[in-house]
């Protein structure tokens, strides 16, 4: 997913003549954003944003990459280094979705079998 609509809002940067040549800042700043609107779909798509997901995603999009150092694209260096701005492709697709990271957690667990978690009051009508 997160290749996806970043392969295909780089072909229209590139009909629009935004190169990385002709218009770095502006090409990496729209690539910064297209590839976090690809990770906020692909999180909200998956209904899941627990942190250890976001990582692996990241990780997943990066070894993909290494395809382009295969074709010849981008250099192994280049590769090496683009981990950053995955990792910051990550961070604001996550939060695009308006979520905290520390909201991902679920609650912790008591031990006590006999714990009773306090419930929220409800409003009565008198």
């Amino acid at each position: 997913m997160v290749y996806g609509i970043t392969f295909i809002a780089g072909v229209v940067f590139a009909a629009s003549g935004i190169t990385p040549q002709t218009d770095p800042g502006l090409f990496l700043l729209l690539a910064l954003l297209a590839g976090s609107i690809g990770v906020a779909i692909a999180l909200h798509l998956t209904e899941t944003m627990h942190p250890a997901y976001v990582v692996a995603l990241g990780l997943g999009l990066w070894l993909f990459n290494v395809s382009s150092v295969i074709a010849g694209t981008q250099s192994f260096a280049g590769w090496l280094n683009s981990i950053g701005f995955i990792a910051a492709t990550m961070i604001l697709g996550r939060l695009l979705l308006c979520v905290r990271l520390n909201e991902l957690e679920p609650p912790a667990r008591s031990s006590d079998p006999n714990h009773v978690h306090p419930m929220s009051q409800t409003r009565r009508n008198p």
